[in-house]
């Protein structure tokens, strides 16, 4: 675990798009500005919080692009490029790695049912095709890894050292792979909306990678953790898990209606296909779940 570069939270930004689907590109920068100054420890775009897979190639060559300009070396930017294939992930990545990212994040290609074997591969070329540090997302959506095989990845690697670890049993997963993997590992984040941030920081996780529409909460409880106070961290963790557990329905449909209702974006539009709508009753619980927390929410605007 050592020469440790990653650490706390990485805020996923939402993609924007107008009421007609079309990307928001002012949308796309406000929340890239609010993700930074609201407290995330990097930003990490896009991903599946973000879209991904809805977007165009161009539209994400444009999101690596606007991350690094914005950040400008603030916090850094992990790109996320999870394809359709091996050869269109690497050619992402490389796209990426030329806009100035400071590291990638990509499953293995799952468009079609795939097995170990080929995740594995995918991940050989992805590592021989980079020059900046990659993290493996592990995730039941795509092609999820056992301790075992991730860390045979991780040694047999140059640049794949870090880990998003969000599987069903991601807990024992990380303790296996970070008491046997040495150095080969240099850090494991969590997912989840940072709904077991507690026992992952306590496991010995270097952070998380929630969507970032609550970086200022989400990142102080980190900061909490991380500076020693765990009673602290842990109480404000337990008054947030209410707002966790309404967004882990709705997914990108919360994250995008709290960034309205926090003024940083205009519309919280999804692109098809697989529009999600909160109905009326949807949006008074989120109501009275913001006020719940609003002392926590110290981004103002």
């Amino acid at each position: 675990m050592a020469d440790q570069q990653f650490r706390g939270i990485y805020g996923i930004t939402p993609t924007p798009f107008n009421p007609d689907e079309s990307l928001d590109l002012k949308g796309v920068d406000a929340i890239l500005h609010f993700t930074i100054d609201a407290g995330a420890h990097g930003i990490v775009a896009p991903v599946m919080a973000s879209e991904y897979n809805v977007l165009t190639d161009d539209e994400r060559k444009i999101i690596f692009e606007r991350s690094v300009k914005i950040s400008n070396g603030r916090i850094p930017v992990v790109a996320g490029v999870t394809g359709i294939s091996n050869p269109h992930s690497i050619a992402l990545a490389k796209v990426a790695q030329d806009a100035g990212v400071d590291a990638v994040i990509a499953m293995p290609p799952h468009s079609r049912p795939t097995n170990r074997s080929e995740a594995v591969r995918f991940f050989e070329q992805l590592d021989q095709a980079m020059d900046v540090p990659v993290f493996i997302q592990n995730h039941n959506a795509g092609f999820g890894l056992d301790a075992g095989t991730l860390i045979e990845v991780m040694s047999g690697s140059t640049h794949i050292k870090w880990l998003k670890e969000e599987t069903t049993w991601g807990s024992h997963v990380t303790t296996e792979v970070l008491e046997k993997a040495g150095d080969a590992c240099k850090g494991i984040m969590g997912g989840a909306s940072g709904r077991f941030l507690p026992s992952e920081f306590d496991r010995g996780m270097c952070g998380n990678m929630p969507a970032s529409h609550f970086s200022d909460v989400i990142g102080a409880i980190w900061n909490k953790f991380d500076s020693g106070d765990i009673d602290g961290g842990r109480a404000d963790h337990q008054r947030f898990l209410p707002m966790i557990n309404f967004e882990n329905i709705y997914g990108v449909a919360a994250f995008k209606e709290v960034l309205v209702r926090r003024g940083v974006i205009a519309s919280a539009t999804i692109r098809s296909p697989g529009r999600v709508e909160m109905d009326r009753q949807d949006h008074e619980e989120l109501t009275k779940l913001l006020d719940g927390i609003d002392d926590l929410m110290t981004w103002k605007g």
